[in-house]
C-alpha cells in the first residue's frame, strides 16, 4: 500500500518532508538517511515519534510537509492518505494552497482520512470559534476520520455529531523494540520528575516528587534548564537517556484530554510511571492513573519494597503497550478504519 501522511504546516518542530523505505527515513528526494536535526519529532533515521511514525508502518511511504510544496504537490501514486489541516484552517486567504480539493485533485485514487491531531482548534469548548467550524467542514469532505484517543470524550462529542461520521481510534505507533534495545538499560533507584512544557500540566508533580524523595530517601533527577534556554535545548536522544535511567517516572498531569505520549515512551524503556490522567495513562497504567497522593504513595511503596510487584506492573504495562501501540497493532487498527 502506498501511503502518505500529509500535514499542512509543522511549525517550529524542525522536521521536513521525508520518505521511508524498509524501516528507515531518507530525505524526500535523495538517498541520504534523515532525522530531524534538533526536534522532538524523531531520534534517528530508524526511530521517529508520535504521528511521524505512521510512514514507518509501510514499506514505501512519505511524510509531506505541505507548506514546502504548496500548489506543487509531489507526483506520487497513493492508496491511503492521513491528512492534517489545522494551522491553516479558516485561513484560505492567507494559505490558498491549503485546500482539501487540492489533495483530492492531486491524488484522486487515494482514500483520504482526516486526522484529528490536536484536540482544540481555537479556544477550548468554544464551538462557535471559526477554526472549530472550519475543521468540521474539512472532516466532512474526508472519506474517513481518525483520532488518537481511545474513546469519544465530551470534548469530542460536538465534533463527532457535527461531522456525522464514525471517529476511528488509531493510536500513535511506537517503535517499542528500538526504545527497549537502546534505552531499556539497568535502572537506578531514582525518581525522574517529568516537567512538560505547558505549566498547567505540571500540576503538583514537583510537590509529590519532593515529598516521596524526602520521606523515602530516593534521589530525584529532572531536566535542567535556565530561564534563557529554549525548553527543548536537549537533543531528544540525550533527554530519553536521562529519564530512562530512572526506575520511577513521576508525571501527575491533571488534564484528561491529552493523549499522554510521554507514557508510551516510558513503558517502552521499562521504567515505572506514577501519576497522571491522560488518555493513555488509563489505557496503559490504570493502577496509577490518578493524581491522588495517597493512592500513588501506596503504589510507590508497594513497587519499592516488593520486586515481584515491580516486575508484575512492568509486564502488565508492557503487554498493554504492545496491544495498542506496536506497529503490528496500529496496522490492524488502520485496516479496520470505517
Amino acid at each position: 500500500m502506498k501511503f502518505a501522511y500529509i500535514q499542512d504546516m509543522v511549525g517550529n518542530r524542525g522536521i521536513s518532508s521525508f520518505r521511508v523505505t524498509d524501516g528507515k527515513a531518507y530525505e524526500f528526494d535523495t538517498d541520504k538517511p534523515y532525522a530531524p536535526s534538533f526536534s522532538p519529532a524523531g531520534l534517528t533515521p530508524d526511530c521517529f515519534l508520535n504521528s511521524y511514525n505512521y510512514p514507518f508502518l509501510f514499506n514505501d511511504a512519505h511524510f509531506i510537509e505541505w507548506s514546502e510544496f504548496k500548489e506543487d504537490l509531489p507526483d506520487l501514486e497513493l492508496d491511503l492518505i492521513f491528512l492534517v489541516i489545522e494551522r491553516c484552517l479558516g485561513r484560505q486567504d492567507e494559505f490558498p494552497w491549503a485546500r482539501f480539493s487540492n489533495i483530492r485533485k492531486k491524488y484522486p485514487n487515494a482514500k483520504i482520512v482526516g486526522y484529528v491531531k490536536e484536540i482544540w482548534m481555537g479556544k477550548p469548548y468554544d464551538y462557535e470559534d471559526p477554526k472549530h467550524k472550519a475543521r468540521i467542514e474539512f472532516l466532512k469532505k474526508c472519506d474517513s476520520v481518525i483520532y488518537n484517543v481511545p474513546e469519544v470524550k465530551p470534548q469530542f462529542e460536538h465534533l463527532v455529531e457535527s461531522v456525522g461520521k464514525p471517529f476511528n481510534f488509531v493510536s500513535l505507533p511506537q517503535n517499542i523494540d528500538y526504545y527497549y534495545d537502546n534505552f531499556g538499560n539497568d535502572k537506578e533507584l531514582a525518581i525522574w520528575e517529568y516537567v512538560p512544557y505547558q505549566i498547567e500540566r505540571r500540576h503538583r508533580t514537583n510537590e509529590f516528587t519532593e515529598y516521596i524523595s524526602k520521606k523515602y530517601n530516593i534521589p530525584v533527577k529532572r531536566k535542567s534548564f535556565t530561564s534563557n534556554q529554549d525548553f527543548n535545548h536537549l537533543h531528544i536522544v540525550d533527554f530519553v537517556k536521562q529519564w530512562s535511567s530512572c526506575l520511577f517516572h513521576f508525571n501527575l498531569d491533571p488534564i484528561d484530554y491529552y493523549p499522554g505520549n510521554q507514557l508510551v515512551q516510558v513503558i517502552s524503556t521499562g521504567s515505572i510511571n506514577l501519576g497522571g490522567v491522560n488518555d493513555y495513562h488509563h489505557l496503559l497504567c490504570p493502577e496509577t492513573a490518578t493524581c491522588d497522593f495517597d493512592v500513588l504513595e501506596k503504589r510507590f511503596v508497594e513497587y519499592l519494597e516488593n520486586e515481584e510487584k515491580r516486575n508484575e506492573i512492568r509486564q502488565k504495562s508492557w503487554d498493554r503497550l504492545n496491544k495498542y501501540f506496536s506497529f503490528e497493532a496500529v496496522r490492524e487498527q488502520i485496516k479496520n478504519i470505517k
